[in-house]
């Protein structure tokens, strides 16, 4: 069976084709000369599959290549900002702690505080995620 299937493709593939498109734009296509239409050839309209496989497969492994080079890229961007953040933050909380206490600037250590740790888990986080490269 499989070797009939076979037959039949290659007898299908190594017959000429013809292309007729009539008055109104309508296109057949056909294995029977018939008048004004144009012979074709039949590989550009059958590509091999197992080329075009591997072309795929070559194409999506070079999209995934750029893609992962690319979030890295954004990774590495957003761990340096979160870096300076945090240094930034720390700056912050120990000048605040210099100042005389009051309230209002224990409200603001502990919303620096927090703020720090926020920015501890997002360079930890980024650091874990990076490397998974």
């Amino acid at each position: 069976m499989f070797i009939l299937g076979c037959s039949a493709s290659q007898a299908i593939a190594r017959s000429d084709i013809y292309k007729l498109v009539d008055k109104d734009g309508n296109i057949t296509f056909t294995n029977r000369k018939i008048p004004n239409a144009e012979k074709i050839s039949v590989a550009s309209y059958s590509p091999n599959l197992s080329t075009n496989k591997s072309s795929q497969n070559r194409t999506a492994a070079n999209s995934s290549t750029e893609r992962s080079g690319m979030r890295r890229k954004i990774l590495e961007s957003e761990l340096l900002t979160e870096q300076q953040l945090f240094s930034d933050t720390q700056i912050s909380l120990d000048q605040t702690s210099q100042m005389p206490r009051s309230e209002s600037s224990q409200q603001k250590l502990v919303q620096l505080k927090n703020k720090l740790f926020m920015h501890q888990r997002n360079i930890a986080a980024l650091k874990k995620e990076l490397g998974r490269f």
